[in-house]
């Protein structure tokens, strides 16, 4: 869990700065600078950030489906009438109705 939060955390940081990065980029690289390059980037960086995203909520998803299984699959332990038929069987014991 915690490698795909750090995962997703680094998606998001580069898809949110992707605009500086590609100015730093043009302003390093100069003539060099390839335009289409740097926007297939940006695109397979918006890709990234939204496939983590899916990927950690089908994650999230198959944890709180497993949670719900194994609350349905539980035995009650405690009975909410015992309290109320331990004192019947008390009652009754002592002979006092």
């Amino acid at each position: 869990m915690e490698l795909d939060d750090k995962i997703l955390r680094e998606a998001k940081l580069k898809q949110r700065y992707s605009k500086m990065i590609i100015k730093s980029q043009k302003q390093i690289l100069g003539e060099a600078y390839d335009q289409e390059e740097m926007d297939k980037k940006v695109c397979s960086w918006e890709k990234e950030l939204r496939e983590d995203k899916e990927k950690k909520a089908k994650s999230r998803k198959k944890v709180r489906e497993a949670a719900r299984i194994a609350i349905a699959s539980m035995k009650r332990t405690v009975h909410f009438d015992d309290a109320l038929q331990v004192e019947r069987d008390f009652l009754a014991i002592i002979g006092s109705r």
